[in-house]
């Protein structure tokens, strides 16, 4: 079929330059018959007419036709299965030839399937969210260089379905912790709360996936929708694309906020940039098909949301916990002090993305910065005092007496009271210890180090300085030059009259 220049030259030539079929074939190097064939047609050879003329179906061959029914069942199977195990065209045919004795050729049956495969395509809905009802949430992952070392971090993204405001907080993981954490974030961030969420099946909020879109949810994730009013909606198994907007927030936050990788000290410098970046991100960019700006929107959308509770949730994962002999609770790898009277008991530990939380009878009796390695013990020598009071000799090679956060004073003046005064020197060192529960730990680090300016290492002169510095210093009152002794001997000591005394008992000596 000839193109549509061809065609108006054609029709020109005839009708305004006057030719006639055979000199106009002649002059274009085309067949007569071809040229009567247009000038006696009465539509034009558009696109459309020529895929019209072309895409005449022919009959399948009885090959063909035999193993249609199994090729369309392969493709509705592949649907239902995880997207990076289906059939490939090559395989089917493999399958095919071995197991129906299928006689065709290879490329041919490759054509067939990908016409197949067109007719087994996902129709597609656009959605125009109302303000204020939905957000989808997604986990990434992305690689930051964290004090100077290259660290895979995750990526909690939300992001406002009617708005498109997005907000991304990085995390060491993907805990139920840090995905409790990053809601108390992100709904502080929005500024209020929408009224459902489109989540996927991930464990942290999913127990159990039931018929249908009913799940068995997570206790602590239904507690996370009771504190804040909010509604979760599944994705059905293995369709990301229920929540495109956030899928591509993901990737998008990956290429245009963490290239090239930054250079931090700490997350909490990440998450301050991280925050920065998505404010900045909502006066650029404008919401599709509007003339307005991301950040216009929002506002009109926050008078949509909910309103924030007075309190925060308090996003942790609480575990139980059996306090060993060494007055340690072990949760994961790490074990964490508490309080050595707490030996032997059940308690309660509240593990946050960055402490952790020991609870006894409904009261707090240790907190720690949680630790992220592996296998490490926290110690705080507090909890161990009363312990020590019973066993003064371990002061020296007790583990939290080495640790850093106790200022090296306090070693070195330890040391000083062992030499010098053996045991008691343990015993009054512990005494010591004890008296930062009530004057706190920069009074008596200051009280120490003066007395070791004094090399003085008693005490007694420890609390002396303790109660200078307290305002509790009794001072002696100094005697004038004129009634202070030059000698010893000169000092008088007034014997006890016994008469008095006798005064006092009515004369009578018993």
């Amino acid at each position: 079929m000839i193109n549509m220049a061809q065609f108006h030259h054609i029709k020109f030539l005839h009708q305004v330059e006057r030719l006639s079929q055979r000199e106009i074939a002649k002059k274009l190097g085309i067949s007569r018959n071809t040229v009567k064939k247009y000038l006696s047609a009465t539509e034009a050879p558009t696109t459309i007419q020529r895929q019209k003329v072309y895409s005449n179906k022919k009959e399948y061959s009885e090959e063909t036709k035999r193993i249609l029914p199994i090729i369309d069942q392969w493709l509705e199977d592949d649907l239902k299965r995880w997207g990076k195990q289906n059939h490939t065209a090559a395989r089917m045919y493999q399958r095919l030839v071995d197991e129906y004795n299928f006689k065709g050729s290879e490329s041919n049956l490759r054509k067939l399937v990908a016409k197949r495969r067109k007719k087994l395509q996902e129709v597609f809905i656009p959605l125009d969210f109302q303000l204020g009802h939905q957000f989808q949430f997604d986990w990434g992952e992305a690689d930051i260089i964290l004090q100077g070392r290259k660290q895979r971090i995750y990526l909690f993204c939300i992001q406002l379905s009617a708005s498109r405001v997005r907000f991304v907080r990085a995390y060491l993981h993907e805990k139920q912790e840090a995905f409790l954490d990053g809601f108390v974030h992100a709904f502080e961030f929005f500024g209020g709360v929408p009224t459902e969420g489109i989540f996927d099946n991930l464990k942290t909020a999913v127990e159990k996936i039931l018929q249908g879109r009913d799940r068995l949810e997570q206790e602590s994730f239904l507690s996370l929708q009771a504190h804040y009013l909010f509604k979760a909606e599944f994705c059905n198994v293995r369709s990301g694309n229920e929540k495109g907007r956030v899928e591509g927030t993901v990737g998008y936050v990956r290429r245009n906020a963490l290239v090239p990788e930054p250079d931090v000290q700490s997350l909490d410098e990440l998450n301050d940039y991280l925050r920065e970046w998505c404010l900045k991100e909502t006066e650029r960019k404008k919401v599709p098909h509007s003339k307005e700006t991301v950040a216009a929107i929002w506002v009109k959308e926050k008078e949509y949301l909910h309103p924030l509770p007075e309190q925060p949730f308090e996003a942790c994962k609480l575990v139980s916990c059996q306090v060993n002999k060494t007055s340690l609770v072990t949760i994961e790898t790490n074990q964490y002090s508490v309080p050595c009277r707490y030996v032997g008991q059940a308690v309660w530990a509240k593990i946050f993305v960055d402490r952790v939380i020991v609870v006894a009878q409904n009261q707090v009796i240790a907190e720690h910065s949680r630790s992220y390695e592996r296998n490490q013990v926290v110690t705080v020598l507090d909890h161990y005092l009363e312990a020590l009071l019973k066993k003064p000799r371990a002061i020296r090679d007790a583990h939290a007496f080495q640790s850093s956060d106790i200022p090296d004073v306090f070693r070195r003046f330890h040391r000083k009271m062992r030499e010098q005064e053996g045991a008691a020197g343990d015993r009054k060192f512990i005494r010591l210890l004890l008296l930062h529960r009530e004057i706190g730990m920069e009074k008596l680090t200051q009280a120490l180090l003066e007395a070791e300016q004094a090399q003085v290492y008693r005490y007694e002169v420890v609390h002396e300085n303790i109660q200078r510095l307290t305002n509790n210093y009794l001072r002696t009152h100094e005697l004038t030059k004129e009634k202070t002794p030059t000698s010893l001997l000169d000092y008088k000591v007034k014997k006890s009259n016994i008469a008095q005394y006798e005064q006092l008992t009515g004369g009578q000596v018993k």
